[in-house]
C-alpha cells in the first residue's frame, strides 16, 4: 500500500469496512506488492489455449495496476455479479457470446441464432466464422467502493483457479471450494 496521508488511511480503512461489511465476504484484507507480483505471473501465465479457444483474465490484470487492491473471500450468500464476468469475443473485440446473470433470458438479433452452453452461457451465432475467438474476463465494476468518496477507477475480478489458492495459501487460508477470492482494485483520487 505505501505511505500516504491520514486521508488516505482514512479512505482504505473505509474502503476495507465496506467490503467486509458485504453480505458473504468471510474475509477482507489488501495485498501486499509482492503478492500482487506473483498473482501477476500466475494470472499471466493463465492466458492458455482451450483447442481453438485462448482464456485471458483481463480483470485481475486490470485491478493489478490499480494503486490499491482489496481482495475479498465470499461465500455463496454474496450477490451476484452486476454484469458478465466472462465473454466470449471474435478476432475484432465483438463480444459473440457472454455469461447470462440471474436467469436472464436473451434474445436473438434479426439474423442470428442464439447457442446455450448450458443454463448460463449464450453464444450469439450470425453465420460467419471465426478463427480466433477468445474468452476474456473482463474488468467488472464494484458499486460498493465507487460509492466511497475519493475512490477511482474501481474494478474487480476473480483469479484463476491457481491464483485463488496463491492467494488463500499466503494469508493461511485453507482451500475451500466452497468459498471463491475477487479482487477489487482502485485508485485514491485527490487524498
Amino acid at each position: 500500500m505505501g505511505e500516504g496521508t491520514a486521508e488516505e488511511a482514512r479512505l482504505l480503512d473505509e474502503v476495507l469496512s465496506r467490503l467486509s461489511g458485504l453480505k458473504g465476504v468471510r474475509r477482507a484484507f489488501y495485498l501486499e506488492q509482492e503478492i500482487r507480483e506473483e498473482l501477476r505471473r500466475i494470472e499471466s501465465a493463465r492466458s492458455m489455449s482451450i483447442g481453438p479457444l485462448t482464456v485471458h483474465n483481463d480483470g485481475v490484470l486490470e485491478c493489478l495496476t490499480r494503486r490499491h487492491v482489496a481482495c475479498i473471500v465470499k461465500d455463496s450468500a454474496f450477490r451476484p455479479p452486476p454484469a458478465p464476468t466472462v465473454v466470449l469475443v471474435d478476432e475484432s473485440g465483438k463480444v459473440v457470446g457472454r455469461e447470462l446473470i440471474g436467469g436472464e433470458k436473451p434474445e436473438a438479433a434479426p439474423g442470428e441464432k442464439l447457442i446455450f452452453l448450458g443454463k448460463d452461457f449464450v453464444i450469439f451465432y450470425d453465420g460467419r466464422k471465426s478463427t480466433r475467438t477468445r474468452f476474456v474476463l473482463p474488468p467488472i465494476d464494484f458499486d460498493e467502493v465507487r460509492a466511497v468518496e475519493g475512490t477511482e477507477r474501481v474494478c474487480s475480478s476473480s483469479p484463476s483457479t491457481d491464483g485463488d489458492v496463491f492467494l488463500r495459501r499466503s494469508v493461511g487460508l485453507p482451500d475451500d471450494p466452497k468459498l471463491a477470492t475477487i479482487l477489487v482494485g482502485f485508485d485514491s483520487g485527490g487524498v
